[in-house]
């Protein structure tokens, strides 16, 4: 599924009514203006975009002139924060972001992929279907499952697990999930793995004693190789409002997140709120859960998802 398939909003058809009503220049942005607004898109964008078009279009100007400054000023914000991430040490995302996923069996080359997030945001479904893509580009990934605070926490990632061929390192419910994520790495260093994804239990960011424990998890990553995780990634429930920006700054304190996973994109979400979550962490979205099924995982794609809103 394309990703601007995701989004039933398209600022196309909007605008064209606009356009369509024949006002004066000054009422004519301010019309645009607001169905920008209306796409959930941020006010501080919506303004720069208003405001560039006061700047750039002459008198009459057409709709697609408009659609051209739309598409220009959502396709800078977006890579805007891609590159303040790639100055840094993070291996960014597949072939979008260049992110690394042919094997390497090298051991300072071995990646560490650590997912955070809320209960049920789909971690763990999320991280079982990065761990087929990378099985598919030919890794030898390992899965970790340090979810020991719910009953089933391991047991869903061992479903995954034997579902798709891979491996899995559990723990018993109530066990130190500190030691599951020490016996991962482990593994991963004194075997021919070339990854492994670890699936930590779901906190509430808001849960000191529960974040504390996301450093003491990337601590023992650290012992094993100092510069990982690789990533750190933040899975979020694409229909959660507000509370996605607090969950991101929160996590981002604790564990350094990478990126973010978008989740429950069913078709009904509106573009500019994506928008507004890389905007406002500054944390780019990497990946977007589709469906699910384990092929049900795509790359965020800047062209695709501008064309959400630019085409029918």
């Amino acid at each position: 599924m394309k990703l601007r398939n995701l989004f039933r909003f398209s600022a196309k058809e909007n605008i064209e009514v606009v356009f369509s009503s024949k006002k004066e220049r000054e009422e004519l942005f301010d019309d645009l203006e607001e169905q920008l607004i209306l796409s959930d898109i941020p006010v501080t964008i919506t303004e720069r975009i208003i405001q560039k078009g006061k700047i750039s279009l002459k008198t009459p100007f057409t709709k697609d002139e408009f659609l051209t400054v739309l598409r220009n000023e959502i396709t800078n914000v977006i890579e805007g924060v891609y590159k303040e991430v790639e100055t840094g040490d993070s291996m960014l995302p597949l072939s979008n972001l260049k992110l690394k996923i042919s094997p390497d069996k090298k051991r300072d080359k071995k990646k560490v992929f650590l997912f955070v997030g809320v209960n049920g945001s789909g971690k763990t479904t999320t991280a079982a279907k990065l761990a087929y893509k990378m099985k598919k580009a030919g890794e030898k990934v390992l899965l970790c499952a340090s979810d020991t605070f719910r009953a089933a926490g391991s047991s869903q990632l061992m479903m995954w697990g034997e579902k798709l061929g891979i491996p899995v390192v559990g723990g018993d419910f109530g066990s130190d999930p500190g030691s599951v994520v020490f016996n991962g790495m482990n593994s991963l260093m004194n075997k021919d793995y070339t990854a492994v994804i670890i699936d930590t239990a779901g906190r509430v960011q808001t849960k000191e004693n529960l974040m504390r424990e996301l450093e003491k998890i990337t601590k023992i990553i650290k012992k094993f190789i100092p510069s990982g995780p690789s990533e750190t990634l933040l899975v979020i429930d694409a229909t959660m409002g507000q509370n996605t920006f607090d969950q991101a700054i929160k996590f981002g304190e604790f564990s350094g997140l990478t990126g973010i996973v978008l989740t429950k994109l069913d078709g009904t979400a509106k573009g500019g709120a994506v928008l507004r979550i890389i905007e406002e962490t500054g944390i780019p979205v990497l990946f977007v859960g589709t469906g699910e099924k384990e092929s049900d995982i795509e790359e965020f794609s800047t062209e695709e998802f501008v064309r959400s809103f630019v085409e029918d």
